[in-house]
């Protein structure tokens, strides 16, 4: 990939845009920072800790020995698309092959390969301050770099600078450890606590080589070439993890979880894939998006006149899934079947959540007045059907054995039938209403419209959205656990 980066300060953004896979053909913009800017920003805060502004070291965590992971090249380039565009043979260009990453207990390491590598501590150009490589690196799989990844020498006190910066001011940098492998490539380790755990992220790689951050004489070359990568595995130790849906269809990976870019217009539910690696979501209509590992099987059902799909749940297996709607009407698909609806029976509010049971031989409806409707073998324990509530019920999850399941409403308050009550936000006052439940480890999780996170379970907490708030309110949570 060739780039340039202008003058005055401007730098050629090398990120265009990514589309999301799925039957929906869901599409997202990526906006992303050229490496020029990454660049001219580290070179900034280092000329700031020299001129005493802030002090390199006490703000930077202490670099890691260069013992941790070893990274996997997962991400490829082509050779020959980058050119030397000083025209100087004796200027040899670090020409991307590929790039990688890894992560384990130690550490974070960062790794990229080149067809010509050379040494940055002897190399006249990098001695200059005039070339460096970049990783941005998208832990939420949002399309929107959180860290910055970054190494070029400093030609006033001619010391290698390798850090990851955080985006967010408030995050410390971390010192890194550099090795060049000759004829090879370059790999940074990062300690330990600098990135959050990760099962997988979005990542790229950029080189350049010549005149500077704003100089239109230097040449760029990236791994991938022009945008974010599909989510890559760097850690997979997580097996738990969650994501919220907001209403404007985006959806929020948290832990073990993988996200993918792409919006769902209309979007009201997801369910999980039981790997982690993919979910579905449906709108209004039930037109179905699948991500990741989730498969297509159908969907788009024949609604009657105000009757609107409102939830999806999937089977087990993951093999195929069901579409309740707003009057308590079933739509299986794939491997799923269909045990009994509401069809004709008037409801006293609307369906709001479903769940299968742990065997997916049945599942679970349940209306805004806590009406609970059982089908298959799914067995009736309770509802809070004949009972005055202060809000309505909202979510529901069964136990890990299906011996019971929790109800939840939008003000926090869990009701437990046949299941251990592990604890509620009934008495706490919420900024946001509660908006789902799902089950979790030994109990469950509840999710609030500003993003909130509420774990009562023994599963780690693994994050929610409520320093950074959604685009648009959150309208569904599914969680998974291998």
């Amino acid at each position: 990939m060739r780039g340039r980066f202008l003058g005055a300060g401007v730098a050629v953004a090398l990120f265009v845009g990514t589309v999301a896979s799925g039957p929906g053909a869901a599409t997202a913009a990526t906006r992303t920072p050229g490496a020029g800017v990454a660049f001219a920003r580290a070179r900034a805060q280092v000329a700031a800790a020299e001129a005493g502004a802030v002090s390199a070291q006490s703000t930077a965590r202490t670099a890691a020995v260069v013992s941790g992971p070893v990274p996997k090249i997962s991400l490829h380039d082509p050779t020959g698309d980058a050119f030397d565009s000083l025209g100087d043979p004796s200027n040899p260009l670090d020409d991307v092959t590929g790039a990688g990453m890894a992560q384990d207990s130690r550490g974070t390491a960062f790794a990229v390969t080149f067809k010509t590598t050379v040494n940055p501590r002897t190399q006249p150009t990098w001695l200059q301050g005039n070339a460096a490589v970049v990783w941005f690196v998208d832990t939420n799989r949002d399309d929107i770099p959180e860290y910055e990844t970054y190494m070029f020498d400093n030609p006033d006190t001619g010391q290698l600078v390798a850090q990851v910066q955080a985006l967010n001011a408030t995050h410390p940098s971390c010192n890194a450890a550099f090795t060049l492998t000759a004829g090879v490539g370059y790999r940074l380790n990062a300690p330990a606590g600098c990135l959050p755990r990760m099962t997988s992220v979005r990542f790229q790689a950029c080189a350049f080589f010549g005149g500077g951050p704003t100089d239109d004489t230097t040449a760029v070359d990236c791994a991938p070439d022009l945008d974010l990568s599909t989510p890559i595995v760097v850690n997979d130790t997580g097996r738990d993890g969650y994501w919220m849906l907001g209403a404007d269809g985006r959806v929020y990976p948290f832990g073990g979880a993988v996200g993918f870019a792409g919006l769902v217009p209309g979007a009201v539910a997801m369910a999980p894939g039981r790997d982690g690696r993919g979910y579905w979501v449906t709108d209004f209509g039930g037109r179905v998006y699948a991500f990741g590992t989730a498969r297509y099987f159908g969907g788009s059902p024949r609604l009657g006149a105000g009757e609107s799909v409102s939830t999806i749940s999937a089977t087990p297996s993951g093999g195929g899934y069901w579409l309740f709607t707003n009057r308590g009407r079933v739509f299986p698909f794939g491997n799923a079947s269909s045990f009994g609806d509401m069809s004709g029976t008037r409801l006293n509010g609307p369906i709001v959540a479903s769940v299968a049971t742990p065997s997916g031989r049945g599942y679970y409806l349940v209306g805004s007045d806590g009406g609970i409707f059982s089908f298959g073998d799914a067995r009736f324990h309770g509802s809070t059907g004949g009972l005055r509530l202060h809000r309505p019920v909202v979510g529901i999850a069964p136990t890990p054995a299906g011996t019971g399941y929790w109800l939840v409403a939008s003000d926090g308050g869990v009701f437990a039938f046949n299941a251990p009550f592990r604890g509620s936000m009934g008495a706490v006052r919420l900024a946001q209403p509660v908006d789902g439940l799902v089950a979790f480890g030994n109990g469950y999780l509840m999710a609030a419209a500003d993003g909130g996170v509420f774990n009562f379970s023994n599963r780690a907490f693994a994050g929610s959205l409520a320093a950074h708030p959604p685009t648009a309110p959150i309208i569904g949570l599914a969680a998974f656990s291998t």
